[in-house]
């Protein structure tokens, strides 16, 4: 990624944001409030805004939230209350389940934004849904499985092909990945993504 492309993305997905914001307005009565659901959009809209700046900040300043460790439970919340949104946007249930997670403490927050940002991705090749996101730790590494026939993004392959998308949030997860030495692969039951215990 060059500073061109940086910048490529962050118009590009700031113009579509504007767009988003400006679609909610076109669906509204402007003689009367937001109903829920144009509420719920615009909401949904702002927050993926705020995002995007986070994202396009860390790529082009290298900043990233300090890190620290969460029980497991409080992994699973934090990481739903960033899937919600988009589960409701999408109309596709999100199952977020303990498949041997809950004796481990879990990285946060970089682990479940990167989580979010990755299963946003992946989001409509799921719905109508229900897609489930079963985590698991082992000694060696945890693991996050979304469970399904969903493909492994094009920007995330090892070799991405010249058309691979790259708009903020693919750049934003392949960087951050690397960073964090996160490994995803495509196995028959799912896509997978595995973190060593022993964090960069």
């Amino acid at each position: 990624m060059n500073t061109e492309e940086l910048w490529r993305a962050t118009l590009h997905d700031f113009n579509n944001l504007l767009a988003g914001l400006q679609g909610v307005l076109d669906l509204s009565d402007p003689r009367l409030p937001l109903d829920a659901r144009n509420r719920m959009r615009l909401e949904t809209t702002l927050g993926d805004g705020k995002t995007l700046i986070a994202m396009a900040r860390a790529l082009a300043l290298g900043r990233h939230p300090d890190s620290g460790m969460a029980s497991w439970q409080e992994w699973k919340s934090g990481l739903e209350q960033r899937l919600e949104p988009m589960a409701t946007l999408f109309r596709c249930p999100i199952e977020l389940v303990d498949g041997g997670a809950g004796g481990a403490h879990w990285p946060a927050p970089l682990l479940q934004d990167w989580a979010a940002a990755f299963t946003r991705q992946i989001l409509p090749w799921a719905t109508p849904g229900p897609l489930r996101l079963e985590a698991s730790a082992s000694p060696e590494a945890w693991i996050l499985t979304w469970l399904g026939d969903a493909p492994l993004p094009t920007a995330l392959r090892p070799e991405p092909p010249p058309d691979a998308p790259k708009n903020l949030p693919s750049l934003w997860l392949r960087a951050t990945g690397e960073r964090l030495g996160i490994a995803v692969t495509e196995t028959p039951g799912g896509l997978v993504a595995r973190l060593g215990r022993s964090l960069p």
